[in-house]
């Protein structure tokens, strides 16, 4: 019977699109089951709806100890302490309000400043010496994203191009086996020296008020390395594709493009719409059924895996109405699921949002000639990473 299912990751048509078998399948089954290169079938869930559903029921596990997860996804790194995004009830919930309070809405907002000076200087940096071009993402996105979050969190920016180069090898579903769980030891061994130094001498940044509430939350040495790995992580690749994919995405919108830099208030509008639009989770939420479950119509078994796709959910005809159209007009935004939904949701979508308006408004604000030298269909993409982006974008301005 295996034999028979569609093989999973399927193709994208459109680098900007997500695979139109989500939808063709989908069409004829809700659920359907697929195949990865690692062997694992699983039950893909892309409808809207669906998506809702399995991210909300916790007869659905994140734990990728718990029988039939997904293994193309996490690999064989097993999850370390503290990294709450694959933990289930009780301990998600115990780690997870441990960092809330550091996420607010205004400790968010009170960071545009510092945002704003982490861009002037990259921005500087470019055009330094009577330069015209560069690749965006290499000489922005990247550094923007890396100054912000390590600036938040309390990592030395000079640190970066240790973690980044690790969490593309653990992040790489073509990576062998071996060197994602060398690349996964050697960068929790990182983040266990910089809990360790902040353990010894408290600083006032984000980390460092971790580690002074720790005894209050009852966190230990182990769960607060975990959590450091997963806020850095998350903060930093999440970011950087998004800015740079999102400005490819500007750019094939020329009118819309315009009409931003015409008037900022159509700013938030727009990174929701990106957020929607784009959906850079690529490889899919994994989750592995504990119980017995009906999802969509289809009978989902206790031990089977189950992939759930943001990006088809947020193309969803159902609910967004002309769901493949890019609009910074679009009223319903806030029914998207790029941050994921129910009690997963992204711990720093405030930040999200507030790092990407900061960024589109002041790039293009500081070089609002700014232009692509490649069309799109020569852009390499990341295809093979579990959040999707672009390797490379080369600008003019």
């Amino acid at each position: 019977m295996t034999a028979t299912l569609p093989e999973f990751p399927m193709p994208r048509t459109h680098p900007l699109d997500p695979p139109p078998q989500y939808r063709v399948l989908g069409a004829e089954h809700p659920v359907f089951q697929v195949r990865t290169p690692r062997g694992d079938t699983a039950w893909v869930v892309t409808r809207h709806e669906d998506v809702r559903a399995v991210l909300t029921d916790r007869a659905f596990s994140s734990d990728p100890r718990t029988p039939g997860f997904p293994t193309y996804v996490t690999g064989d790194v097993p999850p370390p302490a503290g990294f709450f995004m694959q933990a289930d009830p009780p301990d998600h919930g115990r780690l997870r309000r441990s960092v809330t309070r550091e996420f607010l809405i205004n400790q968010m907002e009170a960071l545009r400043p510092a945002m704003r000076r982490i861009l002037d200087r990259l921005v500087d940096d470019l055009t330094a010496d009577g330069a015209e071009s560069a690749d965006l993402v290499r000489h922005f996105a990247l550094p923007m994203a890396a100054m912000t979050i390590c600036e938040i969190l309390g990592v030395p920016f000079e640190d970066h191009v240790l973690f980044v180069s690790l969490t593309d090898t653990v992040l790489d579903r073509t990576s062998p086996p071996e060197e994602a769980v060398k690349a996964a030891v050697e960068l929790m061994g990182y983040f266990d020296r910089l809990v360790t130094a902040k353990e010894a001498q408290p600083s006032e940044d984000m980390f460092g008020r971790m580690v002074t509430r720790s005894a209050e939350g009852g966190l230990n040495h182990g769960e607060l390395v975990g959590m450091a790995a997963l806020l850095l992580l998350a903060g930093y690749d999440t970011m950087a594709q998004m800015i740079g994919i999102g400005t490819v995405t500007l750019f094939e919108h020329p009118g819309q493009l315009a009409e931003l830099k015409q008037d900022p208030t159509l700013l938030p509008g727009a990174v929701e719409e990106l957020l929607r639009y784009l959906s850079i989770n690529h490889a899919g939420l994994p989750r592995a059924a504990t119980e017995d479950v009906v999802v969509g119509g289809q009978q989902i078994r206790a031990g089977d895996g189950v992939l759930v796709m943001l990006n088809a959910a947020n193309r969803d005809e159902s609910v967004f109405e002309h769901a493949d159209t890019f609009d910074i007009h679009r009223e319903n935004n806030g029914r998207h699921v790029a941050f994921g939904h129910g009690f997963h949701k992204c711990v720093g979508a405030t930040l999200a949002r507030v790092e990407l308006t900061e960024v589109f408004g002041g790039l293009f604000e500081r070089l609002p000639g700014l232009r692509p030298v490649k069309p799109i269909e020569e852009l390499p993409f990341r295809h093979d990473m579990v959040l999707y982006g672009v390797r490379e974008l080369p600008v003019a301005w």
